[in-house]
């Protein structure tokens, strides 16, 4: 594919040097051909939901290996001239949309049609629009893990698909990583027309010169001598424009520059894509930091949204829960699907999270007052003899009481538990009774302070 865009790039200027395009030249007759197509508002679906537009029912079907996925995608179409302006008709299966020679089967703005955009959250795939379910933009479903088809070696363009040895993913494409003109020798990217090691082919090694991929021994007049390479300095991509000024990934030599195929930009000394880079994003140098480039535009995952610049998840962050600056109780609330809620331990009363265990207004359940008593075990007491300590109404053990940790009024935060005096974080264990080998380099411990449940808690030391 990137090779019909190199074509297309060398036919454009090879014939604006020429002059193509007069009235007698192929470039009129391709000119003449071409015809006007105004698409309306449209909609591609594969499976699930999905909306922008009329409708157009299509199904997607993933790669070799990523099975059948059901995805939705949308997408609207908006009215193109499919007119050449450029002095010619595009090389198949390029197309021509407005002033560009697009491939349509791929490309996120013109996908399957001239004007047809697929909608944030999907991607072009064989000319049709395809969500990736709950992936982020750009990303596809392949099988049940989610997969970024933009530079992804081994789901490269779509579920799957997957590059050779010698090929990175870049934009969706399977990309050599030499210079276009040059091939893999021995480890090395040679033109083999011109290099005295690899003449002609790999590993021919020439006692003099190098012209034209075969040994010679003098360089012909219209070819620099560039050691023992016979050198075009205007197109050879390991000599392009003085001798030693070798092309790059993604770039071919033309007049005498290094340039990068169409579809690829130049940022520093490499070739990027910037529809799809998340570090040259629309332009070079622009960082989607903690996002994903789709579209050319910075754009977050699933759930998230980009608060004070960054990506967030406010479905589990207790300072944006739900939305940007919504903040939970950092040491009563936790975020839990968008929503602020009790921090486990604590049940709520009243509007209020408390712990009934020794909550002197709540004790045992919500409303039971104490009075003048303390609360400790649930129970309404005198006095808190036989508890370790006392916090107000409250009978406790300041060693693993997370509300008073430590000290009395010492709370830990929501995603904390109280160890021996001191806030750990901790996480619920993917089982249901310790040890439990899922908790790693954590310690297991059945919280008593959370019902028992199994937990994994950092440190090597229970509550």
């Amino acid at each position: 594919m990137r090779t019909t865009k190199l074509l297309s790039l060398f036919s454009f200027l090879f014939c604006t040097a020429l002059a193509c395009g007069d009235d007698t030249g192929a470039g009129a007759s391709a000119t003449a051909s071409a015809t006007d197509t105004d698409t309306a508002t449209a909609t591609a679906t594969a499976t699930a939901t999905g909306s922008t537009g009329g409708s157009m029912s299509d199904t997607a079907t993933s790669g070799p290996t990523g099975g059948s996925d059901s995805n939705s995608a949308s997408g609207t179409a908006t009215n193109t001239t499919n007119t050449s302006e450029t002095g010619g008709a595009c090389d198949p299966p390029m197309m021509v949309c407005g002033q560009l020679c697009v491939d349509t089967s791929d490309d996120n703005n013109h996908c399957g049609e001239c004007g047809f955009a697929c909608a944030q959250g999907s991607a072009c795939i064989a000319g049709e629009c395809v969500s990736g379910g709950d992936c982020a933009p750009g990303e596809l479903l392949c099988g049940d893990v989610c997969r970024d088809v933009n530079n992804s070696d081994n789901n490269c363009g779509g579920c799957g698909i997957q590059c050779g040895n010698n090929e990175d993913c870049i934009g969706g494409e399977c990309l050599s990583e030499c210079a276009i003109g040059t091939q893999q020798c021995m480890g090395n990217c040679v033109n083999p027309d011109s290099n005295p090691n690899h003449c002609g082919e790999c590993g021919n090694d020439c006692n003099n010169l190098c012209a034209d991929g075969m040994c010679v021994d003098q360089c012909p007049n219209n070819l620099q001598e560039c050691g023992d390479a016979c050198a075009d300095l205007q197109t050879d991509p390991e000599h392009c424009g003085e001798c030693g000024n070798d092309c790059n990934q993604g770039q071919a030599c033309m007049a005498g520059d290094c340039v990068c195929v169409e579809g690829l930009d130049q940022c520093g000394n490499n070739c990027v894509d910037l529809q799809t880079d998340d570090n040259h994003c629309g332009e070079c140098g622009n960082e989607c930091d903690g996002g994903v480039c789709f579209n050319g535009e910075c754009a977050c995952g699933p759930g998230d949204m980009i608060c004070n610049g960054q990506c967030t998840d406010v479905q589990g962050d207790v300072d944006h829960c739900g939305g940007c600056d919504i903040q939970c109780d950092q040491e009563l609330e936790v975020c839990g699907g968008g929503t602020c809620e009790c921090r486990p331990g604590l049940v709520e009363c009243n509007g209020l999270c408390v712990d009934p265990n020794n909550d002197p207004d709540n004790c045992g359940q919500c409303g039971m007052d104490c009075g003048d008593g303390v609360c400790g075990g649930g129970q309404c007491l005198n006095d808190c003899d036989g508890f370790p300590d006392q916090c107000g109404g409250s009978c406790t053990n300041n060693d693993n009481d997370p509300l008073n940790c430590g000290d009395c009024g010492d709370a830990c935060d929501g995603d904390e538990l109280c160890v021996d005096g001191q806030c750990e974080n901790f996480n619920f264990a993917p089982c249901n009774m310790c040890p439990c080998q899922q908790c790693g380099g954590d310690e297991c411990c059945e919280s008593q302070f959370l019902g028992g449940a199994a937990v994994c808690i950092d440190g090597n030391q229970c509550p």
